[in-house]
């Protein structure tokens, strides 16, 4: 199998719902969730539900602490 040489990934400023569309159009091989994924330890279960996203806190990023990593709420909590 040939693998692409280049990938072309797609970061801030889209909606959930264009997560799948960039790929289909063939606008993005893949696409970053980073902030999801840091805001919402639960992001596949909330992406297979529709379910709302937690908002991150940026000013959390990359502190050093718990703060921002493992304090946001489940779907659960």
């Amino acid at each position: 199998m040939d693998l692409p040489h280049d990938a072309d990934v797609l970061r801030l400023g889209r909606t959930r719902e264009a997560l799948d569309q960039n790929i289909v159009s063939g606008q993005a091989d893949m696409t970053a969730i980073g902030r999801w994924a840091l805001a919402n330890p639960d992001l596949i279960e909330r992406l297979w539900l529709g379910a709302s996203f937690n908002e991150s806190n940026p000013a959390t990023f990359y502190g050093g602490g718990a703060a921002g990593y493992t304090d946001y709420p489940r779907l659960a909590d």
